[in-house]
C-alpha cells in the first residue's frame, strides 16, 4: 500500500501498455490503482502500441472503441524534444550498465521521467531506469 498512498497524494500516473490492458480485463489491484489517480496519462507509444494490439486483432472495431474511450478519460503526452533529450540519457546510462530495454518503453520511461510521473507497469526491467518510479502491481508494490 505504500506507493498507493504516494500515488494520492500526487495524483497523477501514467500507464504502461500492460496496466491498460489489466485494467480492462478488470484486473481489482490495478482497477483500483487507477481510479485512485486524478489524472491518467497515456503516452503517446502506448496508444501507438494499444492501436497496433486493436486493429491485429480479431474484433479490431470493438477494440478501437474501448482504446478511444480509454484515451477520452486520459492525457495524451506526445514526444518532444525534451523528452527525446531524456531518451538519450536514459539509452545510454542503461547501456553502460548492460541493461538495455526494448525501444518503445525507453521512450515510455523519457516521457515519465521527463514529466515526473509514475508508471504503472508489470514490466520489470523499467527497475534499471535511474530515477523512474514504477508500480508493478505483480511485486506487491502497490
Amino acid at each position: 500500500m505504500r506507493n498507493l498512498k504516494k500515488l494520492k497524494a500526487n495524483g497523477r500516473l501514467a500507464v504502461d501498455t500492460n496496466a491498460v490492458i489489466a485494467y480492462r480485463e478488470g484486473i481489482t489491484e490495478v482497477c483500483n490503482i487507477m481510479d485512485s489517480a486524478d489524472i491518467l496519462f497515456l503516452p503517446v507509444i502506448v496508444l501507438g502500441e494499444l492501436l497496433y494490439g486493436a486493429v491485429n486483432s480479431v474484433r479490431s472495431q470493438e477494440n478501437e472503441q474501448i482504446i478511444n474511450k480509454f484515451l477520452d478519460i486520459s492525457t495524451l503526452v506526445f514526444i518532444d524534444k525534451s523528452i527525446a533529450v531524456q531518451y538519450s540519457r536514459v539509452r545510454l546510462a542503461l547501456k553502460k550498465i548492460g541493461h538495455p530495454i526494448p525501444e518503445n518503453d525507453l521512450w515510455i520511461a523519457a516521457t515519465c521521467l521527463e514529466h515526473n510521473l509514475p508508471l504503472l507497469s508489470s514490466d520489470r526491467h523499467f527497475d534499471y531506469v535511474y530515477g523512474l518510479k514504477v508500480i508493478n502491481w505483480t511485486k506487491g508494490d502497490s
